[in-house]
């Protein structure tokens, strides 16, 4: 225990170099933890803990994903947003463009989709994810750009649970193996050009994540470090329009890393004994902090807040709310046998200061498992 604790530091510590631009995170849109407010971390288990804290491997409620598919569209359906899309799908971006000109310039626009499969339980984890990412926001439609990632990503990692499911620790550390393909800052012109030429890079990278939660009766504390050091990709620059252009690439000639990440949770389960049946909420609060590797990119107190509350009704229902980073998520999600439905509507800051630049939007997941 104290040679963990040890190595957990000197791994902290050593973070404090910075040797590369920042790269996206990897934050895969999980319904179920966005609509609570994304606080998880000392509830973390099942399929959600391979993305928050892989202590959450031996916690009760592991569960085999056979398989997950999330949709997150970074704005609200409204009538103006659904003629936009329509337009791209009818072969005429330019219409679509301006007929989503309102929302790209006050709450920008995009998407997050992802699928993965997961073993998460018994102090084993093990997924596979891919995730795409793509945001664009500009003070015109025509002068916005966009930013996009995909993101393959294996992860393999381990818990150990000291004590019992009542008071206990748990400590968990896994290892992921990414390989990215990205763009970053295209122009709308550049994309509704007939020959649009940008580039576009791709590259591996090798992260490690490590966290702990401790168990003492309906109380529950949680701490992950995730990307230790901050997970460094190495890209190559490739023109999307080469003839030599390959997407599995590996990368040689440009640095970037995702900064490392620091949360510290707690959670309260309330036993209602026989009621449980009727109702069983959790109630959780993180905050989160982002080792960006540049003080400009420093962000304020309040978008590193995440509180929220899930409560299960009937045993098979239920209902989420909370507050991400100053603004207000629900969701709700039914799991009927195998099938798990989840739906999340959330809010998150792009900028610096909780209010600069908040983008809504839906989450959506349907996923087989067991």
């Amino acid at each position: 225990m104290k040679k963990i604790s040890i190595l957990l530091i000197l791994m902290v510590i050593a973070a404090g170099s910075s040797f590369a631009l920042d790269d996206p995170l990897f934050a895969p849109v999980l319904p179920e933890i966005i609509g609570q407010g994304g606080a998880f971390t000392a509830n973390a288990h099942g399929y959600g803990a391979l993305v928050t804290n892989p202590a959450g491997f031996s916690m009760k409620n592991g569960s085999f994903t056979l398989l997950s598919m999330n949709l997150g569209p970074y704005f609200l359906p409204t009538e103006q947003a659904m003629t936009g899309i329509q337009a791209f799908m009818d072969g005429k971006p330019e219409d679509g463009i301006t007929d989503l000109s309102d929302i790209i310039t006050t709450n920008g626009v995009g998407t997050n989709m992802n699928v993965g499969i997961g073993i998460v339980g018994k102090g084993l984890g093990l997924g596979l994810i891919i995730d795409g990412d793509i945001y664009g926001f500009g003070k015109t439609a025509f002068g916005s750009a966009f930013d996009g990632a995909l993101t393959a990503t294996g992860i393999a990692g381990l818990s150990l649970k000291l004590g019992t499911d009542t008071f206990g620790i748990n400590i968990g550390g896994d290892i992921k193996l990414m390989h990215r393909i990205k763009m970053e800052d295209i122009a709308v012109v550049d994309l509704l050009a007939d020959d649009p030429s940008f580039d576009v890079y791709t590259g591996n990278a090798i992260g490690l994540d490590l966290g702990a939660i401790m168990q003492l009766g309906t109380l529950s504390f949680g701490l992950s470090v995730r990307d230790i050091g901050g997970t460094q990709f190495m890209y190559r620059t490739q023109d999307i329009n080469s003839d030599s252009f390959d997407p599995m690439a590996a990368g040689d000639d440009k640095s970037y890393k995702i900064p490392m990440q620091a949360t510290a949770g707690v959670s309260y389960h309330p036993d209602f004994g026989g009621l449980r049946f009727i109702i069983d909420p959790v109630f959780s609060f993180d905050y989160q902090k982002i080792f960006y590797s540049e003080e400009e990119n420093e962000t304020s107190f309040w978008t590193g807040i995440h509180a929220g509350t899930e409560v299960k009704v009937l045993r098979f229902m239920k209902v989420r709310a909370g507050i991400n980073q100053g603004y207000v998520t629900a969701g709700i999600g039914a799991k009927l046998l195998f099938f798990d439905l989840n739906a999340s509507y959330f809010t998150r800051e792009m900028g610096r200061f909780t209010g600069s630049q908040p983008n809504s939007g839906f989450a959506m997941e349907a996923a087989l498992r067991f």
